[in-house]
């Protein structure tokens, strides 16, 4: 019975010592699984300034009158494209954003058809465009994806000139006018990272009539009637 109790006593002690041993070795302790730290997206706002650059495609719309053929008019239609830049400042309140946007662009949007008089052909052709417009839309898709309108004042300088059908010689000095007008539309806007934007944008400009004089595109005066529409694709770098 002594040697039982003594082999027993032993064995206590070899595994007490053991575990002494391990406490001794030390250890970080687990950590309970609700106190792991979770890894955040960054926040995504539209609050800011911006400035980027943008390329499109435009479609004109001119209506020709000319006071040697009084009551008949001559519709003309032009394209080209676009190439320009942006500036502006957006505001966000929950999820409704408002801001303020100047544009420039260089146009090449051109066309040429018969005068009211046969015997000539008129055509017109874009210099530039510019617009300055409020912008308010909807922030979606977690914050990154902004739906908007826009409307505001708009500027386009574009020349006219009437050419004989058939020599091509001018007819008349030609006319340049750089018209005012209202623009309005609407787009979307993605934030590719919190610091880039890209967005695709369709704008509707009114610039009504504008008179040239007698001898810049015939023998009278003529009245011109514009309007102009353009799909613009644009990436905005935000500060």
């Amino acid at each position: 019975m002594r040697t039982n109790r003594s082999v027993l006593v032993a064995l206590a002690a070899i595994t007490m010592s053991h575990a002494a041993a391990a406490a001794d070795l030390g250890g970080a302790p687990r950590r309970p699984v609700d106190d792991e730290l979770i890894p955040y997206g960054p926040a995504f706002s539209w609050t800011g300034l911006y400035i980027g650059a943008h390329v499109g495609y435009g479609w004109s719309d001119v209506d020709w009158q000319f006071a040697s053929t009084p009551g008949i008019s001559t519709n003309q239609g032009g394209a080209g494209g676009l190439l320009g830049g942006q500036i502006g400042y957006n505001v966000q309140l929950r999820q409704f954003v408002f801001g303020a946007e100047a544009d420039l662009s260089s146009a090449w949007l051109d066309g040429s058809t018969a005068c009211p008089n046969p015997a000539f052909n008129c055509a017109h052709s874009f210099n530039w465009m510019a617009s300055l417009r409020g912008r308010a839309g909807l922030a979606i898709n977690n914050n990154r994806t902004l739906v908007y309108g826009t409307a505001g004042v708009a500027w386009a300088n574009v020349d006219y000139s009437a050419d004989d059908a058939f020599s091509g010689a001018a007819f008349g000095t030609g006319f340049s006018n750089t018209h005012v007008g209202w623009v309005a539309g609407g787009g979307i806007e993605h934030m590719l990272t919190p610091n880039l934007t890209a967005r695709i944008e369709y704008l509707y400009y009114g610039f009504g009539s504008a008179t040239a004089a007698a001898g810049a595109l015939g023998n009278g005066p003529a009245s011109i009637d514009l309007n102009t529409q353009t799909v613009r694709f644009g990436l905005n770098f935000k500060f």
